[in-house]
């Protein structure tokens, strides 16, 4: 082995020692306190409370080397070993000379990693880059990845990283009879040992990867962090609602690429996007990117908050089924306030007036939300507007013309200054269209 490839290993086999000696030490122990059970115990009793002893002690030994970590959720390539993904993933692993994933699995996480299975390591690719990056630029993101291959098939860095992630479960859920207090000190001790061995194993790796699509890799980190902005703010100002609601939306990665494209049109970040979109997507490397978009739609309620959502939701069902239900609750139970009040009285007799009195105690808590629901509710009952799910905003209200309402001004005004003059402007607006 040369130094570079024994560089991981050092560390690897200094996380192992780490458990070796906590073990030994928990052995001295026990033998310690079955002499001493021996020495004052009589005859049968003392044979029989040092195996007790010995039993007592191997029990936790038993327990932490069954601690088997659970699976990321994700979906299984399909086509396998046939598809074109899985090819450019040999095709990677055999211009860095390093050995082939045990398979190829899809997660909705925004990133890539090798998980350890008991077939050999895997590699997990998330959708969200499968759906915005070109191929050029996935080639050069997964490259390091796979790279890292090499370290995966090491038998000491294998152990050691099994290692840390039982001694992670051990201090969460506890290994009685092993004290939390040392459980966590060795636990801390090795991932501090640990956090080095990974620094080395991506150094290594990411040297090794620059001879596969250098230029591809440098475009493709400028986009994780946008890929990981807009996901999150689907995720959180869509998906979250309609989980609540009981739904889990189909073609979430495809909402994705809808929602970076309006943001690059809207922000301007995305100068040459048009050239960009003409690119092959790395999602074109799946036989059926449509049926992968809504098996990985199903697990991401799994991996974002621990549990499944079964019911399938079409976006054009969105706003029916998810949306306007919570709006027109949070409408019913809007606090009683003079500004709710007036606000009601105003959008059920639009009447124009110029005389608006100012409401004191503009309230605090529930009163914007409420009062929102209220607005966004009764314009849509005027046949003003329309409830229209919005990528990057979540649902909107949008006019006869197709222009987005603009409901924060007229809260802000509501709320802050009791100022009816930007709702009264807009019904006139609306009125006139």
């Amino acid at each position: 082995m040369d130094v570079l490839a024994d560089q991981p290993v050092r560390p690897a086999r200094a996380i192992l020692r780490i458990g070796a000696s906590a073990v030994v030490c928990w052995g001295v122990l026990t033998v310690g306190c079955a002499i001493l059970a021996g020495l004052l115990l009589p005859g049968y009793a003392a044979v029989a409370g040092v195996l007790l002893l010995l039993a007592f002690a191997a029990l936790p030994v038993w327990r932490f080397h069954r601690i088997t970590p659970p699976a990321s959720a994700t979906v299984p390539l399909e086509g396998g070993e046939r598809s074109e993904l899985n090819l450019i993933v040999r095709q990677i692993s055999a211009a860095l000379g390093v050995p082939t994933p045990a398979a190829v699995e899809l997660s909705p996480d925004c990133d890539a990693w090798l998980e350890p299975r008991v077939g050999g390591p895997v590699l997990v690719v998330g959708t969200p880059f499968l759906w915005w990056l070109r191929v050029s630029e996935l080639r050069g993101l997964l490259a390091p990845v796979i790279a890292g291959l090499e370290a995966a098939h090491e038998p000491a860095v294998v152990r050691a990283r099994r290692m840390v992630r039982r001694l992670d479960l051990a201090e969460h859920r506890g290994c009685a009879p092993w004290p939390r207090p040392v459980l966590g000190w060795v636990a801390e001790y090795c991932r501090y040992k640990a956090e080095g061995m990974e620094r080395v194993i991506a150094a290594q790796a990411s040297q090794r990867a620059r001879i596969v699509e250098p230029a591809g890799r440098v475009y493709a980190h400028e986009q994780v962090g946008l890929v990981a902005a807009a996901w999150d703010r689907l995720l959180t100002r869509l998906a979250y609602p309609a989980w609540d609601a009981g739904y889990a939306p189909n073609s979430l990665n495809a909402a994705l690429v809808s929602a970076l494209v309006e943001l690059g049109e809207r922000d301007k970040v995305g100068v040459g996007l048009a050239d960009r979109l003409s690119e092959r997507p790395g999602c074109d490397l799946l036989d059926e990117p449509g049926e992968v978009d809504r098996a990985v739609s199903a697990i991401v309620s799994v991996v974002y908050q621990g549990e499944a959502v079964e019911r399938p939701l079409d976006w054009v069902e969105y706003t029916k089924l998810v949306a306007e239900p919570l709006l027109r609750k949070a409408a019913t139970v809007a606090p009683d306030h003079p500004l709710v009040a007036k606000t009601r009285a105003l959008l059920l007799s639009p009447a124009p007036s110029t005389t608006i009195a100012p409401i004191g105690d503009a309230g605090d808590g529930e009163l914007p939300a409420g009062l929102r629901a209220v607005l966004q509710c009764g314009l849509v009952d005027l046949g003003y507007a329309t409830f229209t799910v919005d990528w990057l905003d979540g649902v909107v209200l949008r006019d006869a013309a197709g222009l987005t309402v603009p409901v924060d001004e007229i809260v802000h005004a509501l709320v802050d200054y009791s100022d009816f003059t930007p709702l009264r402007d807009w019904l006139s607006y609306a009125a006139r269209l």
